[in-house]
């Protein structure tokens, strides 16, 4: 009996993670207007920036269906396995409630879900110890554990780098949009209590990176040997520039990369980039 890790597509995991660990990726659907497409599936992210770009107004998403985790969590446990399933915060998607409407319809002891309290590299770095742990033979009971004790542990920032986005999502009016346009603000993004929310802004790219180095340095953060995951939204340069420092100054050498998806996406725009990590 094995333990098969289930996830959404917002967890925006890397194609290679996906693959060495046999992760199990349910794609949310994105809306540009009439034109739906399945994450990943149907559009890849840098199809979907490209789309965004040209189009005028915000894209939506919509959850997985109950109906569609049922056939897959049957799936799963007629062929003899148990299921895992790691979804993005309840308080973003809808997602996560579906899934436990799954498991309670089909009333199995071989269902364990969890509500990651976060989206995107957040998230996928609870799906990275998950997999890891369940190919390493633990229990489905060791490894939900463990997740749910590592999920308050979980640090991400992200660095905005325009803010037309947050504006057409509702989270800036336009005047608070143009002015820190003006400024070359760029607002540093963390997740509290299942919520994207602000940590902080500063005023350009340079001051940005070193406000991630000042804030690493005051916690005294080493990620020597930890899972660091780093994404982008077409920002790979700018992703390099933090690498760079990540290894430099705090001796990363466990780095996982990948490419924001349609979900956070939508709200922080091109140019964005993303570091998450476990601070334990």
């Amino acid at each position: 009996m094995a333990i098969q890790i289930v996830t959404d597509s917002a967890s925006d995991i890397s194609v290679d993670e996906e693959k060495k660990y046999n992760i199990k990726v349910v794609p949310l659907t994105v809306h540009f207007g009439l034109e739906s497409y399945r994450d990943r599936e149907e559009i890849s992210p840098s199809q979907f920036y490209e789309k965004l770009e040209s189009f005028d107004g915000i894209p939506s998403t919509s959850q997985v269906t109950p109906a569609e985790f049922i056939d897959i969590f049957k799936s799963i446990i007629h062929s003899g396995d148990e299921v895992i399933g790691i979804f993005m915060s309840s308080s973003m998607s809808g997602t996560y409630n579906s899934a436990m409407i799954a498991k309670n319809t089909l009333d199995s002891d071989k269902i364990s879900i969890i509500d990651s309290k976060m989206v995107t590299l957040g998230e996928a770095l609870m799906v990275h110890y998950a997999a890891k742990m369940a190919k390493e033979g633990k229990s489905r009971k060791e490894i939900v554990n463990k997740i749910h004790d590592m999920i308050p542990k979980n640090e991400t920032l992200m660095i905005v780098d325009t803010l037309e986005y947050l504006k057409k999502g509702g989270r800036l009016s336009s005047s608070q949009a143009l002015l820190g346009s003006m400024l070359n603000i760029k607002p540093i993004l963390t997740f509290s209590n299942g919520e994207l929310v602000a940590k902080d802004k500063v005023r350009g790219k340079k001051k940005a990176l070193n406000w991630v180095r000042n804030y690493l340095s005051k916690n005294r953060v080493s990620l020597k040997d930890k899972p660091v995951y780093m994404l982008h939204t077409g920002a790979t340069e700018y992703l390099e520039d933090l690498k760079k420092i990540l290894v430099e100054e705090y001796d990363a050498n466990y780095i996982v990369e990948s490419i924001v998806g349609a979900v956070v996406g939508t709200h922080a725009g091109p140019g964005a980039i993303a570091m998450s990590y476990v601070d334990e």
